[in-house]
């Protein structure tokens, strides 16, 4: 299917944002990184951390400096379809590499919360990579990849990769689908991943994201440590990360 078969596109809501508001175009651009997280903590830190200005237009855009680096912090609302419309929108605007940054759930024992975990591919069980090609099994790029990778390397912090299960529904995550998937070599569950590498892949951007373990789903059962200080001290080892490797040039 064409793009000009599509009803809505990222440039006419862009347009119309323009002309409701008197927007100049030079006012809407964004620079060519931009970060995706999803919790107001995460992103006031990062607006501190690039020293920013938020956008009049939209106050959850941060426009800042990692280093010599321009770069913009987005939050998005949790889950792929939130994600992927402040993605679409970021990339009409000048975005080409994204970050995506957040939580996870562990499905493995041997990965606890406070974790960070690098994903290499992630399976698709949302319904927002589908219309953007084949989704069941997407990857991030390479290169962004093995950007962040060289980060943790340079700063000796230990990770997991391995495969995220994405899914929006997050009172249905059966026991018997994530031993399914823990076989096939998926070691975490969040709601995003894939999808946003789906849209990357369609619009011809680069994207990657790191997560931080927030919760245990791979024993008995549920254990939840989103105010845990094992999360928490994840969460700001993961944004002096997400800095260091912006300002090195790398990604």
């Amino acid at each position: 299917m064409r793009e000009s078969d599509f009803i809505v596109r990222p440039e006419h809501f862009l347009r119309y944002l323009r002309e409701s508001l008197g927007l100049r175009r030079a006012e809407t651009h964004l620079p060519r990184i931009g970060i995706i997280v999803f919790s107001s903590s995460d992103f006031r830190a990062l607006h501190q951390s690039v020293d920013g200005q938020r956008k009049g237009w939209n106050r959850w855009l941060s426009v800042g400096k990692a280093g010599r680096k321009s770069v913009v912090v987005a939050r998005s609302p949790i889950g792929a379809p939130a994600a992927i419309i402040t993605m679409e929108e970021m990339t009409a605007l000048g975005c080409r590499t994204i970050l995506t940054f957040g939580a996870c759930g562990s499905l493995v024992p041997d990965l606890v919360i406070g974790d960070l975990v690098l994903p290499t591919f992630a399976i698709s069980d949302e319904g927002t990579s589908r219309h953007y090609g084949k989704a069941q099994r997407l990857r991030p790029d390479a290169n962004v990849r093995r950007a962040i990778v060289a980060g943790l390397e340079d700063m000796s912090r230990q990770f997991r990769p391995g495969g995220t299960w994405t899914t929006d529904a997050v009172y249905r995550e059966s026991r018997a689908r994530a031993r399914q998937l823990v076989a096939r070599g998926v070691v975490a569950v969040e709601m995003e991943a894939a999808a946003v590498w789906a849209v990357a892949r369609h619009r011809g951007v680069r994207a990657a994201s790191l997560f931080v373990v927030s919760d245990e789903l791979g024993g008995e059962g549920w254990n939840p440590g989103f105010d845990d200080p094992r999360f928490l001290a994840g969460k700001r080892r993961a944004r002096r990360l997400l800095m260091y490797v912006i300002s090195r040039g790398v990604v």
